[in-house]
């Protein structure tokens, strides 16, 4: 069976329409294929592009939100390994890492502002400023002024002035 002898009912039917019922039915099938149209391909297209620029405008927002958490971590992550490297006070960090480091400390003496002034009698010149770098590097602690005196071949008297990480 041809499509010409399948089509053949629905032009008889056609064909026993008036004018008028013809114009009816045409009008009524273009109005139902442009509905079909709108909801089958337009209407999916222009949601698909304001989905799309909704998710990009998302997408930015959770770029930028990234971008100031990245500061604000890194500004906290600072902020925790100072404040991990000065946990200790200050008078006990520059004790613990003298001893360690065999320099004999002779005076102490704690300033208002948080700073130590530190006295060494005698100490060699290599071995303070290893245990200076060790306090900078390590413990975060800032060295605000040196006055150094020789005393020696390779030994000197030490006046410090020190500051935690933190001051």
């Amino acid at each position: 069976m041809s499509w010409t002898d399948r089509l053949a009912p629905a032009r008889a039917a056609w064909a026993e329409r008036t004018a008028r019922e013809q114009i009816l039915l045409a009008s009524a099938a273009a109005l139902i294929i442009l509905i079909l149209a709108w909801y089958a391909v337009l209407a999916p297209a222009m949601s698909w592009r304001a989905s799309a620029q909704r998710d990009f405008v998302r997408a930015a927002e959770d770029f930028e939100v990234m971008v100031e958490g990245t500061s604000r971590y890194r500004a906290l992550s600072a902020g925790a390994a100072q404040a991990q490297r000065s946990g200790a006070p200050l008078r006990t960090v520059i004790g613990r890492t003298a001893n360690a480091r065999g320099i004999a400390i002779s005076r102490v003496q704690p300033l208002d502002d948080g700073r130590l002034g530190v006295w060494l009698d005698t100490v060699q010149a290599d071995a303070l400023m290893a245990w200076l770098t060790e306090l900078a590097a390590e413990e975060g602690v800032r060295v605000d002024r040196v006055s150094l005196d020789r005393e020696g071949d390779g030994v000197v008297r030490a006046q410090l002035l020190l500051a935690g990480g933190a001051a």
